[in-house]
C-alpha cells in the first residue's frame, strides 16, 4: 500500500495531538516528523520530502506566509493543507494566491480533514465553505445594500441547483470543473445552512428560493 506521508508543523499541543490520532485510524496516512519551531521546517521537508505538509501559519513566531512560499524550493512534490482557526480575509487570499490547494479551519469536522488529506495529497483543491466564503467574495463582491443578503454564496448556489436537477456529486464535479471531495463540502455546508432532511428537499429549497422554474 503507497502510504501518504505528511509533515505535522503546528505549536499547539492539543491540536496537534487531535491530529495525530486521527491520522492514525488512517492505515495509508504515514506522519513522517512534527515541527515544532520554525527553524525545523526547511530541515524537515528535504529530508523527507513528504506528500502533504500540514501546517498552522498564524501562530506568532512560527511558520509565516513567506515560509509557506518557499516550501516547493525545499520539497517540489510537497503540497499544502493549511489547518488554522483563523479567518482574516486578506492573509487567506494571500496564502491561495501562492498555490496552496487545501484550507481548513480547526472547525472543520473529521470527516472533512480526511476527505482534504486525500484530495490535496492527489493535487486537487479541497477548501471548506468558509474559505470558499471569501474566496466568493472575492471574485463576486455584493453590490447592492438593498437586496437581501444570501444565505448561500454563489458556488453554492450553483451546486444546489446542479443536486436539484437530480446530478450527483461526480457530474456535479465535472460540470463546474471541481473535485467531487469540494462538491461534497459544498453539499454539507447546503444541507446544514438550509437544513436539508431528505434528497427531495434540495428541489422544494431551490424552487423556494426562485432557482428552478416551476
Amino acid at each position: 500500500m503507497n502510504k501518504i506521508t505528511l509533515l505535522l508543523a503546528d505549536t499547539h499541543a492539543l491540536s496537534s495531538a487531535g491530529f495525530k490520532a486521527l491520522i492514525s485510524l488512517k492505515e495509508d496516512f504515514l506522519l513522517v516528523n512534527e515541527v515544532n519551531v520554525r527553524e525545523e521546517l526547511k530541515v524537515a521537508l528535504e529530508k523527507h520530502q513528504p506528500n502533504l505538509l500540514v501546517v498552522d501559519y498564524t501562530i506568532e513566531g512560527f511558520v509565516t506566509i513567506e515560509d509557506l512560499e518557499r516550501v516547493k524550493q525545499h520539497s517540489p512534490a510537497t503540497e499544502i493543507l493549511v489547518l488554522s482557526p483563523a479567518l482574516d480575509k486578506h492573509n487567506i487570499l494571500r496564502v491561495l494566491q501562492l498555490g496552496v490547494k487545501g484550507y481548513l479551519t480547526k472547525e472543520c469536522s473529521k470527516e472533512e480533514i480526511i476527505m482534504a488529506i486525500y484530495a490535496v495529497a492527489k493535487g486537487e483543491k479541497f477548501y471548506c465553505h468558509k474559505i470558499l466564503d471569501v474566496i466568493m467574495e472575492k471574485h463576486f463582491p455584493s453590490t447592492s445594500e438593498d437586496c437581501e443578503p444570501t444565505v448561500l454564496t454563489n458556488r453554492e448556489t450553483e451546486v444546489l441547483i446542479l443536486l436539484a436537477k437530480g446530478k450527483n456529486t461526480q457530474q456535479i464535479a465535472s460540470d463546474l470543473y471541481l473535485s467531487p471531495h469540494t462538491i461534497h463540502t459544498h453539499r454539507k455546508s447546503i444541507i446544514k445552512k438550509l437544513s436539508i432532511k431528505s434528497p427531495t428537499e434540495f428541489v422544494v429549497r431551490a424552487m423556494d428560493l426562485g432557482l428552478l422554474k416551476t
